[in-house]
Order: structure tokens, then sequence, then C-alpha cells
């Protein structure tokens, strides 16, 4: 079966069908060679990963000229048979000069029709009561990158890198029991959480990296240099211990201060004012179910570094600074690109623009764009202003997440892809 992509910029109208049923071939028409091969190139690393080998091939049609499109549609009916066009994304002119051939060559088993993306329907719009359509398409937070020319930068969690977490019955309680203790007071938490990060910035940790045993003089001089000076929020950390999320925490020695965490996991959450959010905002994502009681979202990832244009390189060895951006929580709904930026304190208009950038840049027209914040920047005109720029971004807003119970969390999360 040979398909027909009358090729678009925004790279799932051009692998929609190929995701429901997989061809032999598939034909893109564009004006652009080096544009539309630059996406095939993305495409294949799509398709290989799935352990599929699909041919590719680039023809060129002006954008202006109809008998030359009429003649390119031509000789491909001829010289393949069982032609499907998708018409879903690509220039006009192609759908007229299309009608022009299927006119000319009622012999021939040309079909055609046109995806609707966001809600998995495909429209039979030669009306023969065929598709192609099998399985509904779906990509996973690293193809959807890829298909855009972007690539996921993974670490080992020692690093500001996309981190693989091991979502396991006994972390999701803790999990629970940090959002709980982070919500009651985000502006002390995130002043505790910050503490914890210095403490290990210039203290000395153990080998498992979960004791570190800070000097006061070194950390109130790196505190001193954030602006900020050391506290003990005596709620906090008795909470912690209580939970055994802390296994130790002592800071009565006027020259050092000494502290133990769970295990890696927790430690991350612990040490990033942040990450509590995230986290809860990425796990209940992963489990909001449809009216059917299947996964709203068939993939979901936190903290995604995403590297602009998929070649990575050594900052030390290559001498080479790469563009990457880190996305707070990714979902996937089908094909449709869920963009989260979570802000447990206050977010200032910049949040927006970056959000908006990352999401157009990876996602295109069909990518959703959410803001999930504790408190937004200022009230009055200053709010006013925010929600408006908002607004006009296409960015969902969920305000004051710390007040929303579960289920009311839950609800809103899993209406963000039809939002």
């Amino acid at each position: 079966m040979t398909y027909i992509e009358f090729f678009d910029e925004v790279a799932s109208k051009n692998i929609s069908t190929c995701l429901t049923y997989v061809p032999d071939r598939v034909i893109y028409l564009g004006d652009d060679a080096k544009l539309i091969n630059e996406h095939i190139a993305n495409y294949q690393k799509v398709f290989k990963g799935r352990g599929l080998n699909i041919e590719f091939i680039c023809k060129t049609v002006s954008r202006s000229k109809l008998d030359e499109a009429e003649e390119c549609l031509t000789e491909i009916v001829k010289e393949y048979d069982d032609c499907v066009f998708d018409i879903t994304g690509g220039e006009e002119i192609l759908n007229l000069a299309l009608g022009i051939v299927y006119a000319k060559n009622p012999d021939k088993n040309i079909r055609f029709h046109k995806f609707n993306l966001r809600n998995n329907v495909m429209y039979d719009c030669d009306k023969d009561g065929q598709t192609v359509y099998q399985d509904a398409p779906k990509l996973t937070v690293d193809e959807n990158i890829k298909i855009y020319g972007g690539e996921i930068v993974y670490g080992n969690g020692k690093t500001e890198r996309t981190y693989d977490w091991d979502l396991n019955e006994d972390f999701l309680k803790d999990i629970d029991l940090i959002w709980t203790i982070c919500k009651c007071d985000a502006r002390t938490w995130n002043a505790q959480t910050g503490i914890f990060n210095a403490m290990d910035e210039v203290g000395k940790v153990s080998k498992d990296g979960l004791t570190t045993v800070a000097s006061r003089g070194a950390l109130d001089y790196h505190l001193t240099l954030n602006k900020a000076k050391y506290k003990n929020s005596k709620g906090i950390i008795a909470y912690l211990l209580a939970h055994n999320l802390l296994t130790y925490f002592d800071d009565s020695d006027p020259s050092a201060i000494e502290i133990s965490y769970k295990n890696k996991q927790v430690k991350k959450c612990l040490t990033k004012a942040g990450q509590a959010l995230e986290m809860k905002v990425f796990v209940m994502a992963m489990n909001v179910l449809d009216k059917e009681g299947n996964p709203v979202y068939n993939d979901a990832r936190n903290g995604v570094v995403i590297d602009w244009d998929g070649d990575l390189h050594d900052k030390e060895t290559d001498n080479v600074v790469d563009t990457e951006n880190e996305m707070d929580v990714l979902l996937m709904h089908g094909v449709v690109p869920v963009f989260i930026s979570c802000k447990n304190g206050t977010v200032t208009p910049e949040e927006l623009y970056k959000l908006n950038t990352v999401a157009e840049r990876f996602g295109g027209e069909y990518s959703k764009k959410v803001l999930i914040a504790t408190t937004v920047d200022g009230r009055g005109d200053s709010g006013a202003y925010f929600r408006q720029r908002a607004k006009d971004m296409n960015i969902k807003l969920i305000e004051k997440v710390h007040e929303l119970d579960d289920l009311t969390l839950a609800r809103r999360i899993k209406n963000l892809w039809n939002t």
C-alpha cells in the first residue's frame, strides 16, 4: 500500500496515517525538498524504533502550478497501485489536483481521507465506505519530540536531565505524603527544600548519596550569596522524620548540620522546591481514566529535558552548548501533546512565553499548553494582565492548585488534552 501525504510543517499531520495502519511506502509532496527530507529523517527514527521499515519518498511540486501538480499525481497513480491520499495537511492546490486526477482515472483504486487528530476520527472523503483506519494513532513523549527534530536528554538522577522514576507502590505513597506537607505552606516548603539543596552543594555527601554533613559556615556563606539565610522549619522537619522521608536530621551542632534521606528518589523530591507539585501532577495524569476505563494519556514524562536539534554534544569535549529546555510534565493523548509547567510559588509572565515557545516548537497547532501554579504574578491589574496574556497564548491556567482536593485536580488534568 502506498500513502501520499501532502506535506505539512506540523509533523503529526504527516504521519498520522502511518500510525494507524503501516504502509509499504509513503510519498511526501511539497515544494521544499530540503525541509521534507529533514522531516523524513525524523520519521525514520521513530518507525525504526518500532521495528518498522517503511520506504519514504520525497517529490517536489510547485505550490502555484496546477498543471505540474496534476502531472505529478498522475504519474504516482500510474506507478503505484492501491494509492491512499491523506489530505489532512499540505497546500490546497494539491487537493484541487487530486480531484482532477481522481475524476480522470475512474479505473484506478484511488482513495483519500482526512484525519481529525484531536478526536482520532478519519473521514472517508472518497465515500467508498473504506478507510485504512485500524488503530488509533499514538505517539510516546519521546517519539513526539523526535518527529519535530528534537531529542530527549536522559540522565542518571545526579544531573538536571530527564529521569526515569521508579513509581513503585511505596514511592507513590511518599509522593502523596510530600505533597500533603508541601501544599500546607508552599513558601516555607520552598525555603526548606532550598536549604536541603544548598547543604548538598556545600557539604560532604556519603557514597550512597543519602547522607550529607554540611559546615554551618560554608552553608551560611552559600545562602548569603543567594540572598537567603538558614532557617529550620521545625514542623516540616518533624513531619518528614515522622513519615520516614528523612531518616535523620540534626542541626544542634553549631558547626555542622547532618541530614539523611529515605532513598534517592525521595531525596530528589526534597531538594528541588517544585518537585512535589510536579510529581503530584505527573502521577495523577498517569492514572486518570476515560469513561471506558482506559488511560486518558498513553504516555507521560516528568522533567523532560529537550535538545532542540536532536544533535547531542558533550560540553566538555565538543565545546558546543546545546539549546535545551525543560518541561515539568509532558503528556500524550494519542498524538496530542500536553505541555505542563508546574510552579509551586509566584510565577511571572516570562514563564508563559517559555511554555508557549516550547509547545509551539514541539507540537504546533495541536499542542496543549497548561500552567499549574499555587500563585500567579500579583493581584489586581498585574494578575489581570497575566491571565489575559495566558488567554491570548491559549494557555490553560489552573491556579491555587494547593487548595484543590484530589478529585477536583484529577478531573481537571483528565480534560487538559481537550481544552
